[in-house]
């Protein structure tokens, strides 16, 4: 198994405070459309579960409540869990506003 597919490789090595959701969102690869759940939140990246394996390195565009797709790259894949990086981080405000909503 390869580093890249062990999340707990990256645990250690978190830049921003992530954060415990479960919201159901959409997912774009290629033309493929997918629903699936955000399971954390930073504001450099997610934890996606869906119903495919993500390859790593893949593109994905992800529709997070309340704003536009987000650009973001796999980074790792276990099973049907991907920890996936956004390519331009999310402003602390939009974080807190989606976790917000998130907990309601």
């Amino acid at each position: 198994m390869s580093l890249l597919s062990v999340p707990d490789r990256f645990t250690v090595q978190r830049r921003s405070e992530r954060r415990r959701i479960n919201v159901r969102v959409q997912y774009r690869r290629k033309v493929v459309r997918m629903g699936a759940n955000v399971l954390d939140l930073s504001v450099e990246g997610l934890r996606l579960s869906g119903a495919e394996r993500l390859p790593v390195g893949e593109t994905v565009w992800v529709t997070l409540p309340g704003i536009e797709p987000r650009r973001a790259t796999v980074i790792w894949c276990q099973d049907f869990t991907a920890g996936c990086a956004f390519t331009d981080p999310l402003h602390p405000a939009v974080f807190d506003a989606i976790v917000a909503r998130a907990q309601r």
